[in-house]
């Protein structure tokens, strides 16, 4: 897990990544010390960046993310938003999602293609 020391850049990574995850927590917060170990353990043997921001060192991430309790987990896919959840982690729902990202590649959408009307 990368613990983030600026914003900025922690951003960055997120955006610039096929997939990635940021784990969002405070300090005294008793379900993000048991919500960190889990996420390692379960995801990061994917490759996949797991990216550390501390919300009470790190004022703008609650802002930012728009994020209003601790922990929250944002699934990030090319540079999106793509899935969140907070304080209650559904861990097999998020694996799930993961897994299915992987397994779609990385290749972006052609969207014109997707949708043109077939005459």
């Amino acid at each position: 897990m990368i613990n983030v020391t600026d914003f900025e850049t922690g951003l960055t990574q997120l955006q610039e990544a096929p997939l990635a995850i940021a784990y969002i927590s405070m300090p005294n917060c008793s379900v993000c010390v048991s919500v960190k170990p889990q996420l390692v353990k379960r995801l990061g043997p994917t490759g996949i960046p797991l990216l550390h921001f501390d919300a009470a060192a790190l004022p703008e991430v609650a802002g930012s993310f728009q994020v209003l309790t601790a922990p929250a987990i944002l699934l990030y896919a090319q540079g999106k938003e793509v899935d969140r959840q907070a304080r209650f982690i559904d861990f097999n729902r998020l694996e799930t999602e993961v897994k299915n990202y992987l397994a779609a590649g990385s290749a972006p959408v052609d969207y014109a293609a997707l949708f043109a009307s077939e005459e």
